[in-house]
């Protein structure tokens, strides 16, 4: 009896086990291909990489991987498969393909040869499509080369650095300010150097540990010479998980030479620049503007020849990709929209810009754009301050939708509503935004959002004032983002 209770046991549970295996096949959220070791024929396919690539089953099945149309076009498909049959093991980071429909998407490829009973090897492929992850990579990438073209562009010296004094970039007028040849050799710098003592260093980073962010903050600084120079600065910092500052973003003006340029201004009779005033005014190339909700500011693809800085209400920025709208950001009271326009010789919209709210919005011309960023050094250092703010928001936002759930990418977005020109209260009465563009935001659906808003309401995070409006709770709604 034991002799033939033995086998049955052993086949149940070889049953056993093949069912939770093809259970994990057919539910699993990559694609999954089986081929054949010797011939690459396909033997199977999941679900998953049948309604991701659009081909049907059958197209799959008895084929070899280099003719299924996703895989024609790669000229190495072959290749890398005798490679695989002798290495037992591929992984491409990023590979183009093609769905039968014709969209582009990217996928991560792993490969692994087994080894099954009887002697058989087959081949499991994985394959991930990462193409949002893609598209939020290129999307960083470019606002990386923009950021730096205006870093470089910037006729104040600015800089990033390390608390202990290690630079980590900067700009040409940060090394002609100080005296260096060129940005390679202020590189080699520490920055305590500059200081005329280590308390003055000391005092600095004070400060900033303190308030976060230092405006017009005056210092005396040495040049490679010796010589001191009278500088003003505006300077931010970036602090970790912990509270600890990890890295100052600096902007630094010689007060000497704005000294002489007051001077010369006011030999030729000419105004000294206001910021606020220039903000806030009409002028020579700027007009104010009311712009009433729902109404288009500017379209995607369209050419640029004008900045747009909000003073009053919210706009959002969405993308068209082949026919699908998506929101990218939120933008209120103190923001600039379309200034991609002035980093190129012909410049397009990359993305469009519409009212959410009934705004207020103060239109300045590219080529003004570009005449007080030249000569204006005060104009310059803080669209350059703004620039690297917006930077770090969008790798926030990246992370974010990278890493983080989207009930907290919802409280995140609230959070940046709040922040339209709050001032830093407790509470925010805001305009209330619809679901729908809420879900599309932050990537998830309308029911998601509904069943996150009653929460929060329960929770206390916000409260709904009629239909028009949401008071957000930013004191206790930051809490649980940063749980």
């Amino acid at each position: 009896m034991q002799e033939e209770t033995e086998p049955k046991h052993s086949e149940e549970a070889l049953r056993a086990s093949e069912l939770r295996y093809r259970r994990l096949f057919e539910t699993a959220k990559d694609g999954i291909l089986i081929l054949d070791a010797q011939t690459g024929q396909i033997r199977d396919v999941n679900p998953f990489l049948v309604n991701l690539l659009g081909y049907t089953y059958n197209e799959f099945i008895g084929l070899p991987l280099w003719e299924i149309g996703p895989f024609k076009d790669i000229k190495e498909c072959k290749l890398a498969f005798l490679e695989l049959q002798d290495k037992e093991y591929i992984r491409y980071e990023s590979l183009p393909l093609e769905t039968k429909d014709g969209r582009s998407i990217a996928v991560e490829f792993v490969s692994n040869v087994y080894g099954l009973s009887g002697g058989t090897r087959v081949i499991q492929c994985n394959i991930r499509d990462i193409t949002k992850r893609k598209q939020a990579e290129d999307v960083r990438h470019r606002s990386d080369q923009q950021t730096r073209r205006f870093f470089e562009a910037n006729p104040a010296g600015s800089y990033v650095a390390s608390p202990d004094g290690r630079l980590i970039t900067c700009n040409s007028a940060f090394a002609r300010m100080l005296g260096f040849a060129s940005v390679e050799e202020a590189m080699k710098v520490d920055l305590v150097s500059l200081y005329p003592d280590r308390a003055s260093r000391e005092a600095f980073l004070g400060l900033l540990r303190e308030k976060g962010r230092l405006e017009r903050n005056e210092a005396e600084l040495r040049r490679k010479d010796g010589s001191l120079v009278h500088a003003v600065e505006n300077a931010a910092g970036t602090f970790d998980e912990r509270g600890e500052l990890a890295e100052i973003h600096g902007c630094l003006m010689d007060a000497s030479e704005r000294r002489t340029e007051q001077q010369l201004r006011q030999a030729h009779k000419q105004p000294l620049f206001h910021l606020k005033t220039f903000l806030s005014k009409a002028g020579p190339g700027r007009t104010i503007v009311y712009v009433p909700g729902k109404q288009m500011l500017f379209e995607q693809g369209k050419r640029g020849n004008a900045v747009f800085y909000i003073l009053a209400g919210a706009v959002k920025l969405t993308v068209d990709s082949k026919g699908k709208e998506s929101i990218i950001g939120l933008l209120g009271p103190g923001n600039f929209a379309g200034k991609e326009c002035i980093a190129t010789v012909r410049p397009r919209r990359t993305a469009s810009a519409r009212a959410l709210t009934n705004c207020t919005i103060l239109r300045i011309e590219r080529n003004e754009m570009l005449r007080v960023m030249q000569h204006e050094k005060t104009f310059a250092a803080f669209f350059l301050d703004y620039l690297l703010a917006r930077i770090s928001r969008y790798q926030e936002v990246i992370m974010d939708q990278l890493l983080n759930s989207s009930e907290k990418r919802l409280a995140r977005a609230l959070l940046l509503l709040a922040n339209f020109g709050n001032g830093g209260k407790p509470e925010a009465v805001v305009p209330k935004i619809h679901q729908e563009e809420l879900a599309e935001m932050i990537g998830t659906t309308r029911a998601r959002i509904s069943f996150f808003m009653n929460r929060f309401r329960k929770l206390g995070f916000v409260a709904y004032k009629g239909r028009s409006s949401i008071t957000i709770r930013t004191a206790k709604l930051s809490r649980f983002v940063m749980a």
